[in-house]
């Protein structure tokens, strides 16, 4: 339950649906990333398109992001800040990705999210054996 330690809760709502548009824009900005490499490197691309679609549906979504932030930090220094329009403010999305959290709506909310304990009263299951209900 590593996650739930990074993250003391997971926002549904509107705050939820603003994460979820944030994971949008960083996997859809580094997904346009890949264009310029695909020919040159095939295997990093696909790679990279893997990397863009487990961000959107939020698996591992702290170090898919900083993953994001290096990966367009190294294309800024590569390219001299001309590799894709707004690289800057991609970068800016996916570092603000990585310290927020998934939110609600992602597959770490799912796997890690807030659990419910409910604990039984003592005497209700020897109410329920006397009266037959359970064997």
């Amino acid at each position: 339950m590593a996650m739930q330690r990074l993250f003391s809760m997971f926002p549904v709502g509107l705050p939820g649906i603003g994460l979820l548009c944030l994971r949008l824009t960083a996997a859809f900005s580094l997904c346009l990333s890949t264009q310029p490499a695909r020919m040159r490197h095939p295997a990093l691309a696909w790679l990279l398109e893997i990397v863009c679609f487990l961000l959107f549906i939020g698996f591992a979504t702290p170090l898919l992001a900083a993953f994001c932030v290096m990966a367009g930090v190294y294309v800024l220094i590569s390219a001299g800040g001309t590799a894709w329009p707004c690289a800057e403010v991609s970068v800016a999305v996916a570092f603000a990705l990585a310290l927020l959290g998934p939110g609600g709506y992602s597959l770490d909310a799912r796997m890690f999210g807030r659990r419910s304990v409910v604990f039984n009263h003592p005497d209700d299951d020897t109410r329920r054996r006397r009266h037959g209900d359970m064997p």
